[in-house]
């Protein structure tokens, strides 16, 4: 339509406030545009006649003359005005003359109307007069013979001068012509002589501030029986405006140009056979033909066989007005020159003829390939994601809450545990499920943990609708939205009732053990006590020396024995104890048993490691051994002395450094082939606990244990 863009939207507003009536219609007759002087003239809205032909609005004596007149106007020859009569309403009509020209563009015929009257017709200079006010046109005569110059008023308006200061001539005429224009101007007058054939030019003119103006003068010549110029008459029209549109419009026009060759979008026209006949850069980029490969080419070539038959179809019912046949938002596939697919969603718009013909569609297309290839592999990793849940939901009891940790989510298997429905869980708070098992302070470190960021692990023990307890183990991480803010919670939990359960039992168990340990480890004590005792006396008893130290030995073995039992009833541990805790003890209480005790100090140093009781029992009794020979063969009766005894443990092994400044061991003594009863002992015990035993004899006796742990 006339006001389909910016520029005509500005032309519309002009031609809007012409005082006289003016039409646009094509070389037809058919109009495009009437302005409000004319709907009002005639009676008539712009919407009853837009599209339709101008003879709608002559009588019938009329249409012939008018066909006749727009007939030459159409073929650039000029005619002064046509005569017409129009039918404003029925039995009523109006005379009017009709002025006209050519646009510049060659496409439209301006038309002017003006209302005549039969009973005092005017002159044509008159109309023309009345008419060059409003349509910014004057007319100009040229005698050739007297070289005098006439001016219409309205040329002197165009030109900016005062009638009473300028004497129009041609040469001043040329004189307001722009310097660059002068020579183009007076070469078409001088040919329109010499050829005897009417011109039209458009050229600028040059005002006295400077400004420069756009004019379109024509002109015609009568010439006499010998072919010489008599009179020159012609017209000069203001498009002063027209030029300033059509430089916008022409701006337009490049901006919009360099917009579609340089836009990532495809933009495309297809002829009514579905050949292309324009294609944008972007398509050779996306498909690898240059425009010359597609362009007269259908768009068909360019798809795979199937598609190409589909879209076939839809094409020749769009081209039949079947709009729906191609919707906005058309998806299809081509193939690039390599063979790949590309996916195209083309938006296309029918284009016409005047007559209202199909002549063929245009538009835009965006590639979509790398969206539908990312939304296969979504569509992949959602199913992926799905028997993943699935897997995940046969297992583990989900949830998803808000911040305030009220419930948005819950998998079937919370519901089963918990016994309460999805409907009555969902909106709830999680404290639904607390079953008052952990204390406050509890439930406050887990969420200072999440709501920090950080992932909690932990064990919770909760209450089902049915009151029945159960415990979970439970990972709570916060989920964050894409600015890094923590939106919500998903907790996932693994049933461990019945482990806790049999944990539960397990402890039970091993307190009912550790109990019988600690009454074993009692009445074993009571008994060596006994046996102590017992030696005790019949050494006692004895008057043979050797019987009675023999017995005494033995009694100092079990007295060892009985401090190892004894700390085992005291400990809460019977497996492992402390050899801080027991070696000094021993040592002291082996000492004591001996009258000259109080003569020997001691250096003990023993770091704090827990070993088994199975081992400790057999290192006592080496400790035992040690002890009691220093103090029976290193110290004689009254002679004092040191004893040193230094316990670590290094490389999962166990260093025992004993040693004494009494009298040393007869050095020809072995620990393989000794009589000694102690020795032997002591070497037994190490080779059993597959240790090994050094002996040094200078400055006294010193040994090292060393005993893999």
């Amino acid at each position: 339509m006339f006001q389909d863009n910016k520029e005509n939207g500005m032309a519309i507003e002009y031609y809007n406030s012409l005082p006289v009536a003016f039409f646009q219609i094509s070389k037809q007759g058919i109009i495009n545009f009437i302005n409000s002087e004319a709907q009002e003239l005639f009676a008539i809205s712009q919407t009853e006649l837009y599209q339709k032909s101008f003879t709608k609005l002559l009588s019938e004596t009329s249409k012939e003359s008018f066909h006749s007149f727009i007939n030459t106007i159409g073929l650039g020859k000029n005619k002064n005005s046509c005569l017409v009569e129009i039918i404003v309403r029925q039995n009523f009509t109006k005379q009017v003359s009709l002025f006209a020209n050519l646009s510049l563009d060659g496409e439209w015929i301006q038309l002017v109307a003006v209302e005549t009257s039969n009973e005092n017709k005017i002159s044509y200079k008159k109309e023309f007069e009345d008419i060059s006010n409003v349509a910014h046109v004057g007319r100009w005569e040229l005698n050739l013979i007297t070289g005098s110059l006439d001016w219409s008023k309205k040329i002197y308006e165009i030109f900016e001068l005062d009638p009473h200061q300028f004497q129009p001539s041609y040469e001043t005429f040329l004189s307001v012509i722009h310097p660059e224009d002068r020579d183009k101007v007076n070469h078409a007058y001088s040919q329109s002589l010499i050829n005897k054939q009417k011109y039209e030019i458009e050229h600028r003119l040059i005002l006295l501030d400077g400004r420069i103006k756009w004019v379109r003068e024509t002109c015609y010549s009568i010439f006499d029986s010998k072919g010489n110029p008599e009179i020159s008459i012609g017209t000069c029209q203001d498009i002063t405006k027209q030029k300033e549109l059509e430089n916008h419009l022409k701006e337009s026009e490049k901006k919009y140009s360099n917009l579609v060759e340089n836009t990532a979008s495809l933009v495309w026209s297809l002829d009514e056979n579905g050949h292309f006949r324009y294609v944008n850069p972007a398509w050779e980029k996306l498909l690898g033909y240059t425009k010359d490969e597609m362009l007269n080419h259908p768009f068909l070539d360019f798809q795979p066989s199937l598609i190409a038959a589909r879209d076939k179809k839809a094409f020749d019912k769009f081209s039949l007005g079947d709009f729906d046949a191609i919707k906005h938002g058309y998806e299809t596939l081509f193939i690039t020159k390599s063979g790949e697919t590309k996916f195209l969603v083309f938006y296309p718009s029918p284009i016409f003829n005047s007559s209202g013909e199909f002549k063929g569609s245009h538009g835009t297309a965006n590639d979509v390939t790398f969206k539908r290839t990312v939304d296969a592999k979504l569509e992949e990793i959602y199913f992926e994601l799905g028997q993943r849940q699935y897997a995940i939901d046969q297992h583990a009891i989900v949830a998803i809450t808000d911040l305030n940790a009220d419930i948005i989510y819950v998998n079937k298997k919370f519901c089963e545990i918990s016994k309460y429905t999805r409907d009555e869980l969902i909106g709830e708070n999680h404290r639904i499920i607390n079953s008052g098992y952990h204390p406050p302070e509890f439930f406050k470190n887990l969420y200072k943990t999440i709501k920090s960021g950080n992932t909690w692990h932990g064990e919770i023990k909760n209450r089902a609708k049915d009151g029945r307890f159960y415990w979970v183990a439970t990972t709570i991480a916060p989920i964050k939205n894409a600015r890094g803010e923590i939106a919500k919670y998903l907790s996932i939990r693994t049933d461990i009732t019945e482990i806790k359960e049999a944990d539960e039992k397990i402890k039970s168990l091993l307190n009912e053990k550790a109990l019988i340990l600690i009454e074993v480890h009692h009445r074993i004590k009571n008994n060596m006590n006994t046996i102590y005792s017992l030696l005790k006396m019949e050494a006692n008893s004895q008057e043979d020396i050797l019987h009675k130290s023999i017995l005494l030995d033995a009694s100092n073995r079990v007295r060892s024995m009985m401090l190892l039992y004894d700390k085992l009833y005291r400990s809460e541990n019977t497996d492992i104890i402390s050899i801080k805790d027991y070696f000094p003890t021993l040592i002291s209480e082996i000492l004591n048993i001996f009258p000259n005790h109080e003569n020997i100090t001691t250096d003990i140093n023993v770091e704090p490691v827990a070993i088994s009781t199975k081992i400790l029992s057999s290192i006592g009794i080496i400790i035992n051994e040690l002890v009691t020979n220093s103090m029976k063969y290193s110290f004689g009766e009254g002679q004092s002395g040191k004893i040193t005894f230094h316990a670590k443990i290094q490389n999962q092994i166990l260093i025992i450094n004993y040693e004494d400044d009494g009298i040393p061991i007869d050095p020809t003594i072995l620990l393989q082939s000794t009589n000694s009863f102690g020795l032997n002992l002591i070497n037994m015990l190490v080779k059993q606990l597959k240790g090994i035993v050094h002996i040094e004899n200078t400055n006294g006796t010193k040994y090292k244990i060393e005993i893999k742990i």
